[in-house]
């Protein structure tokens, strides 16, 4: 119902004048702000999930070796992407580590 009056108001070749309380506003301004948060909550989630760094940046994320990154990937705690034969870290990933790793410097 809602979208029907919304497009024949769009629709009009008239101008269409509206009479809307100060409640109404506010009510459609914060369910305007909290769709567009959700939405940018939703990007922000899919960039990271997306986002990945080389193995040369995770080397310097991790401050650790190159040898300590491939024992890593053969332990199955850091698997890299792999790009044709680019490894590709995703920053999810390595969110993932270092939490535990300050969790557990934590419980000490």
């Amino acid at each position: 119902m809602a979208a029907e009056i919304m497009s024949s108001i769009l629709g009009a070749t008239n101008g269409v004048y509206l009479v809307v309380g100060a409640a109404e506003m506010k009510d459609a301004f914060q369910e305007f702000v909290r769709v567009m948060r959700e939405s940018e909550e939703e990007r922000r989630a899919y960039n990271d999930e997306m986002a990945t760094v080389t193995r040369e940046d995770a080397i310097r994320i991790f401050n650790r070796s190159y040898s300590t990154l491939l024992r890593w990937e053969k332990e199955g705690y850091l698997v890299p992407v792999k790009i044709g034969k680019t490894p590709l870290y995703k920053m999810s990933d390595i969110k993932k580590v270092l939490n535990q790793k300050f969790d557990s410097d934590n419980e000490l």
